[in-house]
């Protein structure tokens, strides 16, 4: 059973079989409902990490479907930039993704109201340039994101040989 007209806003039910509240209308924006992504790396890693003094960063891309499929955008990628959001951790192996908003007129804009989101993790690149992690992904589209938490893996790219 989907809420609606709340003190915030209101929900918005996903187009899916789950019953997934997962962007609520908040004024002219939509709001991605709060998660989190915990990070669990490999002891090496952590160690290296630690040993650099370097960060992981997890970054969160949304897309969707545009009703318009001639721009150049969904021509090019499949899909349309939505919103992002890049949290860095130093210590802590938790990102907590909170305040997303991206305009009403853009949501109107898509077709499938399913946003897609595509979780990435790599290393903040402040001892290096390269990227030192080698860490899953998390693609799927937002209803179907089982809890407001859930984990990526990884470990070190030299502890891939």
């Amino acid at each position: 059973m989907s809420r609606t007209d709340s003190a915030l806003g209101t929900f918005i039910k996903a187009a899916s079989s789950k019953d997934s509240n997962y962007l609520q209308i908040v004024g002219d924006s939509i709001e991605i409902r709060p998660f989190e992504i915990d990070v669990s790396l490999s002891p090496k890693a952590e160690e290296k990490l630690k040993e650099d003094k370097e960060t992981v960063i997890v970054a969160a891309f949304f897309t969707g479907e545009p009703k318009d499929t001639t721009t150049r955008e969904y021509r090019d990628n499949g899909e349309i930039f939505v919103t992002s959001r890049k949290i860095e951790l130093t210590e802590s192996r938790k990102a907590k993704f909170e305040g997303i908003k991206f305009s009403k007129g853009l949501y109107d804009s898509l077709s499938s109201k399913d946003i897609n989101l595509l979780i990435n993790v790599f290393s903040g690149r402040r001892s290096t340039n390269v990227n030192l992690l080698d860490c899953g992904i998390i693609s799927l589209k937002m209803s179907r994101l089982e809890s407001s938490s859930d984990t990526i893996k990884g470990r070190l790219i030299e502890e891939m040989n």
